[in-house]
């Protein structure tokens, strides 16, 4: 009779004081940036053997099922000066968004990982290489912002639940042409393959011209609701699968889908804008992206993207 009042007592005092602390993972931040570090040492160094692996280790490069080994890590060589590392000890899982020399090029690489009992299971990596239909500035990715490495004060912070709500509303205000379907805070900007495509007064200089360098300087939610967006018809799959809590961080893996049958979008304030342009756009094909999202006092502040083309509707490699 005493243990069960001792335990109906301990119970009590754990409700008054909140909710009882969920156990410790048995794989923390720290445990998952090591993991990370040691995929990349042996990427580095051509050598997968390195590694501790799972017995049916899953891993794919731009959405097609590899051999570890096989890929990048035979054109690899060495790792670029940018890196940014997030983890989510509650799923296994970490990843980055790195920079690598591959044969005299610089390639900006998302990375995604997932991990048991110290043994990497998963490996997940896009890649966006610079002369493909894609554009990539990897000269103005010199080292990552600051609040993207910054933990999000707890009075801040998001639930796990609102962080995924939030993200995969940015997917719907895409597919709709709705801005208003995404809480972006005022100053926040997003990131594509180095250059920053919205919120952005000097989008001429970086390389756009145009409609699409107006369209560059509005504040990201006002640019989605021009519906220049359209030309992508579907956002699918969609995959959340590393969200940092304490960074605030998500990572998003999806697919845009472009029919290719868009040829001018009506444009409130902008008239109409031709897509002739736009490669995207004029035929059927499809953009494999890896999307990391900064989201702090409920709102989108940061979105880095790499994006990389790949064939219309092709298998993302982790359909289940």
């Amino acid at each position: 009779m005493r243990s069960v009042l001792c335990a109906a007592g301990l119970a009590i005092a754990l409700a008054a004081n909140g909710a009882v602390a969920a156990p410790k993972p048995a794989c923390d931040r720290r445990c998952l940036t090591r993991i990370t570090d040691s995929y990349l040492e042996a990427l580095a160094a051509h050598d997968p053997g390195r590694l501790k692996l799972a017995p049916g280790l899953r891993f794919t490069e731009d959405g097609a099922p590899l051999q570890l080994g096989d890929g990048l890590w035979r054109t690899i060589g060495a790792l670029g000066s940018y890196r940014l590392d997030f983890a989510d000890p509650r799923s296994g899982q970490a990843g980055a968004l790195v920079t690598v020399q591959e044969n005299g090029a610089t390639a900006l690489m998302a990375l995604r990982l997932k991990a048991a009992r110290g043994r990497i299971s998963e490996v997940e990596t896009v890649l966006a290489r610079k002369g493909e239909l894609q554009s990539l500035q990897t000269d103005l990715l010199d080292h990552p912002l600051p609040i993207l490495t910054q933990d999000v004060p707890t009075a801040e912070r998001s639930s796990r639940t609102e962080l995924v709500k939030i993200v995969n509303g940015y997917f719907d205000a895409i597919e709709h042409g709705d801005g208003s379907l995404v809480p972006f805070a005022a100053d926040g900007f997003r990131i594509e393959n180095g250059v920053r495509t919205c919120n952005n007064p000097s989008q001429a200089a970086n390389g756009m011209g145009g409609d699409f360098a107006r369209l560059g300087v509005m504040k990201c939610a006002d640019q989605l609701s021009t519906k220049i967006f359209t030309y992508i018809q579907s956002v699918r799959p969609r995959r959340f699968e590393v969200v940092d809590e304490q960074r605030g961080l998500v990572l998003g893996i999806l697919r845009f889908n472009h029919p290719g049958d868009v040829p001018y979008v009506d444009t409130p304030g902008f008239g109409r804008v031709s897509m002739t342009g736009n490669p995207w756009a004029t035929r059927p094909t499809s953009a494999l992206i890896a999307e990391l999202f900064k989201i702090q006092d409920h709102k989108i502040q940061r979105v880095m993207a790499v994006i990389t083309n790949v064939p219309y509707r092709m298998p993302t490699g982790w359909e289940r």
